[in-house]
């Protein structure tokens, strides 16, 4: 499968995303499908770069990508869309603070949208096209 299609399926579940436990999994497929997006698109650019280690590998995909052009936005995106993610997961009450403010699960899921589709368009500047499936990029 193509990393793109966790993100698509994020998008397609958004839509009908009525619970706080699917609002919360929308946050997680569009995380994973742009991450996974990200790590190919990085290595098809930086074919000979060591891989990464699976215990670090998101914290170090973002800080490659800030070493690397930080003017694209991928990095910093990618934290934002990563803590998003974090949130979702990992604080399960009916309010949830994110940058100082409360929230919904449906508010947090629209921004996790928003920045999706903003990590999405930055990984387009940086390296138009989409991931082949199947592509690697951790140290085994």
């Amino acid at each position: 499968m193509t990393p793109l299609e966790f993100y698509e399926l994020g998008l397609a579940l958004s839509r009908s995303a009525a619970a706080p436990a699917e609002h919360r999994t929308v946050i997680g497929r569009l995380y994973y499908g742009l991450h996974h997006e990200a790590c190919c698109r990085y290595f098809r650019v930086r074919p000979g770069a060591p891989a990464l280690a699976r215990v670090s590998r998101h914290s170090a995909l973002a800080s490659r990508f800030a070493a690397l052009d930080a003017s694209s936005g991928v990095g910093v995106l990618l934290r934002q869309l990563s803590r998003i993610r974090s949130i979702a997961d990992y604080e399960l009450g009916d309010v949830i603070r994110y940058n100082s403010r409360e929230f919904d699960s449906r508010q947090l899921m629209n921004i996790a949208l928003i920045v999706s589709g903003e990590l999405l368009r930055a990984l387009d500047d940086f390296s138009p096209g989409a991931a082949a499936d199947g592509c690697r990029c951790l140290a085994l």
